[in-house]
């Protein structure tokens, strides 16, 4: 074979190159928002179960169960995040 009978295959092997570069990136860019993502959720679950701690200290314990279910309700999302994150090591 003659040297341009190789050029398109060289062109589609730049080409994978880019693209497996380029989806690296990409994963590594997603994984990044994602660990931001649970720590933010992480940090609401805290925000809020203090709310809730503090709401039944002052007697109001239907709001104090309002807010421990929506600290429940964060923290069920925060672990399927960190979950798939453990999935994607």
């Amino acid at each position: 074979m003659d040297k341009e009978d190789h050029l398109p295959q060289r062109k589609a092997n730049r080409k994978l190159a880019l693209k497996t570069r380029l989806n690296a990136s990409y994963r590594e860019a997603l994984e990044n928002e994602l660990w931001e993502s649970l720590n933010k959720l992480e940090h609401r679950v805290e925000i809020l179960m203090a709310i809730s701690c503090d709401q039944r200290a002052s007697g109001c314990y239907e709001l104090a169960k309002v807010y421990r279910k929506q600290a429940m309700e964060t923290k069920v999302y925060a672990q399927s995040i960190r979950k798939l994150l453990i999935d994607l090591a």
